[in-house]
């Protein structure tokens, strides 16, 4: 487990600890929800339930807290059986005379991060106290993961770091990438030429139109100094990525204005993909890297 999901894991479990004390619900749900997955991060059941709700179902019901807290602090459903938002799940008899609050997790950007759902066989009915005791914690816990993310982000660019990589690794094993990494062509002329100044800003720009280029389930990362990794989730196939490739390769060659200095830069992008072939993402991305080397170097040829 990687230090970031131990972090999160540790402050979930503490927030779990006060809650099943001070609350009488039958289950609680603690969720972290990012551009990887949605996921439990821990869970209580006060009852030994012959049928327990399906992970499948568990999930969902996070999300849906998350997605609510764009128009409420809070969601409050007396009966999720009958819930049209929860109608087309396979589980969805499960949840039959069970009620359920929730409260997202946000970010001081108030971006949701994550969920604590409340899980009651008959309604549940919090006072004004325990209600704060709720969002108090939801509050710490985004404060955890903002700290945690901080430390798997690029601090020029925003951009994910390699740090984060490792919490991809472990986390994104079940989802089928397709990987390109890019190499900004002679960028060390451009910092000797202009100073490393002029190149930060440069590579502000860069990650900027990378960003217009990838979806939000993509993770784009900044791999070190003009290196740039982009993991695609579920592109159909090879015509799919070397289409975005020729996308983001046409993007970076468009003219930056940098200072009133129009500045042309060109990338080479290595690509690599699975399609089933059951390659890890680790060796995704070597295999991306070395096809990047063996382009800059035929060019170097030309």
């Amino acid at each position: 487990m990687s230090s970031y999901d131990r972090s999160l894991e540790d402050a979930a479990e503490h927030i779990l600890d006060t809650l099943k004390h001070f609350l009488q619900v039958n289950m609680i749900l603690i969720a972290t929800s990012d551009i990887a997955s949605n996921r439990i991060l821990k869970a209580f059941n006060r009852s030994d339930d012959s049928d327990p709700i399906p992970q499948s179902l568990l999930t969902p019901l996070c999300k849906l807290i998350i997605d609510h807290s764009h128009n409420a602090p809070h969601l409050m459903i007396n009966d999720l059986s009958d819930d049209s938002r929860l109608a087309g799940l396979p589980a969805a008899a499960q949840l039959a005379q069970r009620s359920m609050v929730g409260v997202a997790v946000k970010t001081s950007s108030n971006d949701a991060v994550g969920a604590i759902c409340l899980l009651g066989s008959e309604s549940i009915e919090l006072n004004e106290q325990q209600l704060s005791l709720v969002k108090s914690l939801a509050a710490i816990l985004g404060y955890v993961i903002e700290l945690e993310n901080a430390s798997v982000t690029d601090s020029l660019t925003g951009l994910y770091n390699r740090r984060y990589l490792s919490h991809l690794y472990q986390n994104g094993a079940d989802k089928q990438f397709s990987v390109m990494f890019i190499d900004i062509d002679d960028f060390k002329d451009v910092n000797d030429t202009y100073g490393h100044d002029f190149g930060d800003l440069l590579l502000l720009e860069i990650a900027a139109r990378l960003k217009q280029g990838v979806r939000k389930s993509d993770v784009l990362v900044r791999y070190g100094g003009d290196e740039f990794l982009i993991c695609f989730q579920h592109l159909v196939d090879n015509n799919d990525i070397e289409f975005v490739a020729g996308k983001i390769r046409d993007s970076i060659k468009e003219p930056f204005l940098i200072r009133d200095h129009t500045i042309q830069v060109s990338a080479s992008i290595g690509i690599s993909a699975n399609y089933g072939l059951g390659s890890s993402l680790k060796e995704l991305i070597s295999d991306a890297d070395q096809a990047m080397y063996g382009i800059k170097q035929n060019e170097k040829n030309l």
